[in-house]
Parts: structure tokens; sequence; C-alpha cells
């Protein structure tokens, strides 16, 4: 039989182990920070799935936590005050962003601090944040239900690879611009008007634009990027055939030709046949430049009756000889 004693000792132990498990467990659920911090108000138009607890990062550092979410009615419209704390290292300026980000899609959401001042005391430090440096939630489900006629040609498992590759690219993770573009490609690899599907993409993802945080810019902008040339092929296809009609076909023909002509490959210097064709067109031209050198020196048509003149010149005989002929005087030209 357990004395009273002894029952009272072995269940104080146990209260005590119990109590020490119960807090381990709630330090690994809440991820408490161990630095010191500073506590921060910020404006939200809508934090969805932010709640307490939640984590606060800086460069997806967690360095605080969410310590309350509060609705408040100012200037005439309901904001969402939320209470946070952060590390002592950074400070909130006027040049900070806070913006809430998705953690999981089961709905997980945190705080991300962008542009923080790591300066000792800064002179610009704030302690409430406004609406104009927040950044609010959004709802995944706009996003897909967006992508909802593209995604009916996947399997499921082609899906969930999709999600999984667009949610680390818009978290901010660059290693998942490679499989979200693998992705992508799979989207339109059995879809006969694949232009159309891309263009789908681009149209659905640009209305989250201007309420998405993280990289959506780029992300439209890559799609944007991927559309460009399917337009301008779509737009050129009649080229395509005409660069079939003289492709090899016609090129081989026309070597065929010139090799016919006496153009041999490897034989004709195209060079040498463009110098020698131009020197023969300078000889041309000054042989034409001097036609009129050569008609000034040309004498005129004698009259008829008058003895031809001399190549080489007359030849001279003595005075006292003349030769006569049918009594006209003969003139002898040197030979």
């Amino acid at each position: 039989m357990i004395k009273p004693w002894g029952a009272l000792w072995r269940f104080l132990l146990c209260a005590a182990v119990a109590a020490v498990i119960f807090i381990v467990i709630v330090n690994v659920l809440r991820q408490p920070v161990a630095s010191e911090t500073r506590t921060y108000t910020a404006d939200f138009t809508d934090v969805s799935g932010l709640h307490v607890d939640s984590d606060v990062r800086v460069r997806g550092v967690r360095v605080g936590k969410v310590m309350a979410v509060n609705l408040e009615r100012k200037a005439g419209q309901s904001i969402a005050v939320v209470k946070l704390s952060l590390d002592s290292t950074y400070s909130v300026v006027n040049g900070t962003r806070l913006a809430v980000k998705y953690q999981a899609l089961t709905g997980l959401r945190y705080i991300d601090v962008v542009d923080p001042s790591e300066q000792q005391s800064p002179p610009d430090v704030v302690s409430h944040v406004p609406l104009s440096q927040t950044q609010p939630s959004f709802d995944i489900t706009t996003l897909f239900n967006g992508l909802q006629p593209a995604l009916a040609t996947l399997s499921p498992e082609d899906i969930d690879v999709f999600t999984e590759n667009a949610a680390n690219f818009l978290s901010g993770d660059g290693s998942g611009l490679g499989p979200m573009l693998d992705s992508i490609r799979k989207l339109t690899e059995f879809v006969s008007n694949r232009q159309e599907v891309v263009a789908t993409l681009m149209r659905n993802l640009s209305t989250l634009a201007e309420t998405f945080g993280g990289h959506s810019t780029d992300f439209v902008q890559i799609l944007d990027w991927l559309n460009r040339p399917i337009d301008a092929s779509l737009t050129v296809l009649d080229e395509f055939r005409k660069s079939e009609l003289y492709g090899p076909g016609f090129t081989s023909a026309a070597v065929r030709l010139l090799q016919n002509m006496g153009f041999k490959p490897g034989e004709a210097d195209i060079d040498e046949g463009l110098d020698r064709a131009i020197t023969v067109f300078d000889d041309y031209s000054d042989a034409f430049k001097r036609i009129p050198v050569m008609w000034d020196n040309v004498q005129p048509a004698a009259e008829p009756g008058t003895p031809l003149p001399c190549s080489r010149g007359q030849a001279r005989l003595p005075e006292s000889l003349d030769i006569l002929l049918n009594g006209q005087r003969v003139v002898l030209c040197n030979p």
C-alpha cells in the first residue's frame, strides 16, 4: 500500500515534469525572440491570416513577433492596428515598409520589414507606422481563381507542383523561378492555343499587381516577356513559308547555276573578279577622258584634188630636181 507522502511526492514530480514539457511546447509553438526588442504599432487596410504570435521578419529571418491585432475606426474607415515587437538592432524609419506576406498556403501570414535602419539611434525613428508605409494582405484564392481555365487542363499533381513553385517565387525565393517557368511550360504543353493561355495568365496576374507584395511586378514582367515572342511569331507565320521556299532548295539550285556559269566552288575568286572588273572600268574611263584630246589632233578632211599629206613628212630633194607626171608636180614622202 502506497503511503500518502509517497503518493504526494510522485504527484508533485509528475506535475513538475508536465509543467516543464508544457513550457517547452509553448515556447516551440510561439518561437519567442531571445534578443532585446522594441514595440511598434502599424496600420493596415487588410491583415487576413495574421494573428497574435505571427512572425516579424527581416530578409526572411525572424526578428520579432505580432503582439496584438485590433480593429479601429479612423478617418471614416475601418483599419487594422497591429502591435508588434522588433529586434532593437533594427529600427523603423520613414523609409521602412511593412508588408503582410503569406508563410504557407494554409493561410499563415507574417510581417516582412523592408529597408529597416540598422543604426544605433537613427534620428527619424518612428513608433507608429501609417498606411502609406504598409502593404496589406491579399487573398491567394484570387490568384488560383484567375488561373482556373488553364489549370483545368492539368493533373492534380501538376497543379500542386505549380502552386508550390509559384508560392516559393512570390514569397521571395529566387530558386523558385526556374521550376515555376517549367510549370508554365507544362501548362501549355497539351493546349492547342498556347498564346491564348499565356495571355490569359498575364491578364489574370496583372490584376494582382497593385495589391500583391514581393515579386509580383517581376512575375508579370516575365509573363509579358514570354508573351512577346509568341505574339511576334504569330504575326510572321507567312515568313516561315517564304523561308522554306527560298531556303536550301532555292540556294542549292542557285549554286548549281553559278557552277555551270564557270564559278566553281573553291576555285572562283570573287574578290579578284571584282578587282579586275573595277580596273577595266577605270581603263574605259581613262579612254573616254582622252577622246577630246585625240579629236583635237585629227586634221580636217582635204578638199578634192588636194594631195594627201605625208605621215612622215615630205622628202627633201634638190631644188634642181623636179618630178613631173602629166604636167603635175609629184611630192615624195619619207619612207
